[in-house]
């Protein structure tokens, strides 16, 4: 099978289960938002699958193949945080060109693409500007740059647009559309804000329950790069929660079956 392939058994923290069965099939070029409530295991999946975590029973695998060696992190993945997590020595430039590191000193010819797409996110003035003379937004549009300068094949983002304001955080989602639209990463995007997932992703996964597992797999109509604060978005988000009124606490309503694929027809 090509893409991603998520399958964990369990996955337990001091002796407690935190994850249960956890399946997820994703195709290349997918956007997939993780929702659900605070401690429901969303951050502790996304680093499974970015190798930063082996202990648990399970398989991740890409193209059929495993994803990463034990304690590795696969080739050709990007990653974005809910801190921009730069480093305060190193201008936004450096900061970029730190990702490109490892490629550049093994490529002969490599050019750096960080200029690029730092200019690309809208910061093509602040490339020699040390992070603490950035705001916030621009810091995160920094750790934008950074995540896509590998040219990533799996992009993992964890919150990453939290606590921005609206304007910000729209311009942030709009060039986040922008290069997935050129690049094609598969995405896996971890979101507290339902209006969010509807508005950016293909799929919205809910994980819930404890241990906690996928209790509904639901399929977005519309394009990507919807508005936050659009009537179709509100449409959508009161019709889910219409049909499954509990989701956002983790909790699937009786009669529902786990890990439901929904039709949106």
């Amino acid at each position: 099978m090509s893409g991603l392939h998520i399958h964990i058994r369990e996955k337990r923290f001091d002796g407690a289960a935190v994850l249960g069965e956890c399946c997820i099939e994703a195709a290349p070029g997918e956007f997939i938002a993780l929702v659900g409530p605070s401690g429901a295991g969303k951050s502790t999946l996304l680093s499974l699958v970015a190798g930063l975590d082996d202990d648990y029973d399970g398989d991740i695998t890409w193209n059929g193949r495993p994803l990463s060696a034990p304690g590795q992190s696969p080739a050709h993945m990007g990653m974005m945080f809910q801190e921009p997590r730069l480093m305060p020595w190193l201008s936004a430039l450096d900061n970029v060109k730190l990702a490109e590191a490892e490629r550049s000193a093994h490529e002969p010819g490599y050019r750096s693409r960080a200029a690029g797409l730092l200019e690309e996110v809208g910061l093509g003035e602040a490339l020699h500007v040390w992070p603490n003379h950035l705001s916030g937004g621009m810091q995160r549009r920094v750790a934008l740059a950074r995540a896509f300068v590998v040219e990533p094949q799996l992009l993992l983002m964890d919150e990453p647009f939290v606590s921005l304001d609206m304007p910000t955080g729209n311009r942030l989602r709009r060039s986040l559309l922008q290069l997935c639209e050129r690049q094609r990463p598969l995405v896996l995007f971890v979101t507290h804000d339902l209006r969010e997932a509807l508005a950016l992703a293909d799929r919205v996964v809910f994980l819930g329950g404890t241990p906690a597992r996928v209790l509904l797999d639901h399929p977005v109509e519309g394009a990507r790069g919807k508005d936050l604060e659009s009537a179709e978005v509100a449409a959508a988000q009161q019709a889910l929660l219409a049909r499954h009124p509990r989701l956002l606490s983790g909790i699937l309503d009786p009669g529902q079956p786990l890990a439901t694929h929904e039709d949106t027809a």
